[in-house]
């Protein structure tokens, strides 16, 4: 582990974090934080803090979802988008925003569904190969597209416009509470934790980590059921928001190398920071109008992709 390039890492991550509270379209800076009052105090704690709070968690959810796919399935490009996981969380969720309006948590439930439905898919249609998997995952992202576009365009004029700003990718108009968030991004990590050194033994080949005493099918099916959960809690927190389980795991393991002890951790932190980055980003370039985060996540994500090829001379 490096330590210079980690603590310059916290220190960023520290004023990520600080600037996601203080940016707006009135900025409020740390030293106006302990005697706000009024607006500024209903500004600050109401509205900005839960939202940057949320921003982090649900960057973390996803970035933990990236790093496991991609040890599960042995292919560096695997990732909740790739796979159509999270494709089939925004069908579900448009599907429930269009045809079911009043139903309580009626996003959250379709998310849900959606996702297994997708994660489903990916094992029906080729639960024997990884290789057949990360396939099977990319030609049901676009499946997924298709069926969210059918019903787009089968939505009535009074339905369409939540539909198609939620399908942006926002944290404008989340109304899940955060400790709920935060609840998926630490119970996310620990279960991580607990499972780091099985997911070593994964990097060594299934065959030789079933030698090894781990039960091969069951930590893939229960990893890969934990990832769909969490991508579905991103989903019907925000909508579809890409770039960041696929970018982070690489930058992390840059830093700190394919230890899961290490990575995992880091890769929820650096997840949360890369998100709430892009968040203020979002709402703060063009102020008072705010830019979809899920735009600004990819125009991060892919200087940043390309940068991490150009310096690994390709994926590893």
């Amino acid at each position: 582990m490096k330590p210079i390039p980690l603590l310059l890492g916290g220190f960023a991550l520290l004023a990520i974090l600080t600037l996601g509270v203080a940016a707006g379209p009135v900025w409020i800076g740390p030293s106006q934080w302990g005697d706000a009052s009024g607006t500024t105090a209903l500004v600050l704690w109401e509205i900005r803090l839960p939202r940057m709070l949320a921003a982090f968690a649900i960057g973390g959810c996803l970035a933990l979802a990236g790093a496991w796919f991609q040890v599960l399935l042995g292919n560096p490009l695997a990732e909740p988008f790739v796979l159509g996981t999270a494709g089939g969380g925004a069908f579900g969720a448009v599907f429930t925003l269009g045809f079911f309006p009043a139903l309580p948590g009626g996003v959250w439930i379709g998310a849900f569904l959606g996702a297994w439905a997708g994660t489903l898919a990916i094992f029906l249609f080729a639960r024997h190969s990884r290789e057949r998997m990360l396939l099977a995952g990319v030609v049901l992202a676009a499946f997924w597209g298709a069926l969210t576009t059918l019903v787009l365009a089968a939505l009535p004029e009074g339905r369409l416009g939540p539909a198609m700003h939620w399908l942006m990718g926002s944290l404008a108009q989340s109304d899940m509470p955060t400790a709920s968030l935060l609840a998926a991004w630490g119970g996310a990590l620990v279960l991580g934790l607990l499972l780091a050194r099985t997911l070593d033994l994964l990097l060594l080949g299934e065959a030789t980590a079933q030698s090894l005493g781990v039960p091969v099918h069951l930590v893939r099916q229960g990893l890969v059921a934990a990832a769909s959960l969490i991508t579905a809690v991103a989903v019907a927190a925000c909508g579809p928001i890409g770039f960041v389980g696929l970018v982070v795991p690489h930058a992390v393991r840059l830093v700190v190398g394919a230890g899961h002890l290490r990575l995992l951790p880091l890769t929820a932190l650096a997840g949360g920071g890369f998100l709430v980055a892009a968040d203020t980003a979002a709402r703060t370039l063009l102020a008072p109008a705010e830019l979809p985060v899920s735009a600004v996540t990819a125009l991060i994500g892919v200087p940043v992709f390309l940068w991490l090829l150009a310096r690994k001379g390709g994926v590893e």
